[in-house]
């Protein structure tokens, strides 16, 4: 398995694209019911192989992932086999970083102490990009549009 495999409620939120999955492998209901019953290793081996098909078909799609919290925002971009990382920390407790008027108050305050900016670029091969955007979304980012990395990116450069 190349990606962690799909929550219970992923697979029923899938489960019209699962059952196509089964019927392309040649499997239908009562097939995939035995298998479930009699063939454990089986079952998990088709569960994974699912769940990496459905990993693969988002993160090739993925340019932009945010992680936010009250003291932290962590931006990633990725394109050409890389990852664009910016990193801000609030070392103020009267700025929190969930609301978006700490943004304005960061952009205009860009060498404030009481704030800290960390970039950085990582090259990948295919393989490992995929697999490293699969670990920051694990790890609790989204999928976002990118606003917020480009306007950092914009007024950083």
């Amino acid at each position: 398995m190349r990606f962690s495999r799909l929550t219970n409620e992923q697979f029923e939120e899938l489960s019209g694209e699962f059952t196509l999955f089964l019927a392309s492998n040649s499997i239908d209901s009562k097939q995939w019911n035995y298998i479930k019953s009699k063939s454990i290793d089986k079952a998990e081996k088709i569960l994974d192989s699912f769940s990496d098909i459905v990993w693969n078909k988002i993160i090739s799609k993925v340019n932009y992932l945010t992680n936010i919290n009250s003291t932290h925002l962590f931006l990633f971009k990725s394109s050409n086999y890389s990852i664009e990382s910016i990193i801000i920390k609030s070392n103020d407790k009267l700025i929190d970083l969930n609301d978006k008027k700490s943004h304005s108050f960061i952009l205009n305050n860009l060498n404030s102490n009481k704030i800290e900016i960390f970039r950085s670029t990582k090259k990948f091969n295919k393989n490992k990009l995929y697999k490293e955007i699969h670990n920051i979304i694990i790890s609790g980012s989204y999928i976002s549009e990118g606003e917020l990395f480009d306007m950092y990116d914009q007024r950083l450069s």
